[in-house]
């Protein structure tokens, strides 16, 4: 019943016959005969091919549901039988927003291929909400996030906190009347501009400022508007992109100002024409985890790069008590945010 699942899932992922047989590197007369063998053994049809683009009939479901079952179990025996040969072959596959991914991955995936060479690593960028689908599907075995994620779902591992502040394009005008809080890049790199002694800028002295803001499943879009809300000020919201960096760099631009994690400021190699400010509000401040889905097998090579990541209490996972565990959460364990 399963010989041929391979074509089956292809299809399903790509929504099309023919973008499946480029990616199988198969001709798609030859994709087509296989599903349809695979269609007559289980009696009945997996695609509807009435729509546009290709969808999953009933039996589609059902079959597509229990084929992701068994990868995912073969990649758990797998797991299992590297681990018996230690860390000598396996992969590991890591997923994190583009600026994660750009900014804080690079020198730790560098630590561990150094001391694990033989270990293949996978790397997955996306939208938090696409990298915790995957998470949940058990695409990816980690996950680089510093949202709050459900912890009947998954384990997190602290990996560290950073603070949100607020960049304007340094040729607005409105620089001219905030100078009392302006931050130094040098400020922002030591951590000194966490001190009482620098203070935090009014949002409602930005007046009409055009904003950028990322999308409404952003973490840092929730906070933003949280932010704003708190202060009685009415954001001029003028683009919302995917990604933190796509921000930074039209904020970087001239196009209008945005709120970015302090790691951001430290991370780039290089002085963008940007003035930051520290916020005023709790919800400036959030943690940075390394998430893995609960019950799944914890290879030795994710163990190890927690270890490398994190320290040798890594693989340890923070503990929450029922009390303090979010609620209101999708499948996937996601806040369900206003």
């Amino acid at each position: 019943m399963f010989d041929g699942k391979e074509y089956v899932y292809a299809v399903y992922e790509e929504k099309s016959f023919s973008k499946a047989a480029q990616k199988l590197y198969i001709t798609q007369p030859a994709l087509s005969t296989a599903i349809k063998k695979v269609e007559k053994k289980i009696g009945s049809p997996i695609f509807d091919r009435s729509t546009s683009p290709i969808g999953l009939t009933p039996s589609g479901e059902v079959y597509i549901d229990a084929i992701e079952k068994l990868f995912a179990l073969e990649q758990n025996t797998i797991n299992q039988l590297n681990n018996l040969n230690g860390l000598l072959a396996g992969k590991l596959t890591i997923g994190g927003t583009v600026f994660l991914t750009s900014y804080i991955l690079p020198s730790l995936l560098a630590e561990f291929s150094r001391r694990y060479p033989q270990i293949k690593i996978e790397l997955v960028e996306g939208t938090t909400s696409q990298l915790t689908d995957k998470l949940f599907s058990e695409e990816i075995d980690l996950l680089i996030d510093n949202s709050e994620m459900d912890d009947k779902n998954y384990d997190k591992y602290y990996y560290s906190t950073e603070r949100i502040v607020l960049a304007v394009p340094s040729g607005f005008e409105i620089n001219q009347e905030l100078n009392q809080y302006r931050l130094s890049r040098e400020s922002i790199e030591s951590g000194a501009y966490q001190s009482r002694e620098f203070p935090e800028l009014p949002l409602p002295l930005l007046k009409k400022t055009p904003f950028i803001f990322l999308k409404e499943e952003n973490s840092i879009y929730k906070r933003g508007v949280k932010m704003c809300s708190r202060q009685n000020y009415t954001p001029n919201i003028i683009l919302k992109p995917d990604q933190v960096i796509t921000a930074f760099n039209m904020a970087s631009k001239g196009m209008g100002a945005t709120f970015i994690p302090d790691a951001l400021v430290s991370s780039v190699p290089f002085d963008v024409p940007l003035c930051y400010y520290k916020m005023d509000d709790g919800l400036a401040i959030r943690n940075v985890y390394f998430y893995k889905k609960r019950n799944k097998y914890m290879t030795k090579a994710m163990e190890e790069f927690l270890k490398v990541s994190l320290g040798k209490n890594g693989a340890m996972p923070v503990p929450v008590p029922a009390a303090e565990r979010p609620s209101g959460k999708d499948h996937a364990g996601r806040t369900k945010e206003a």
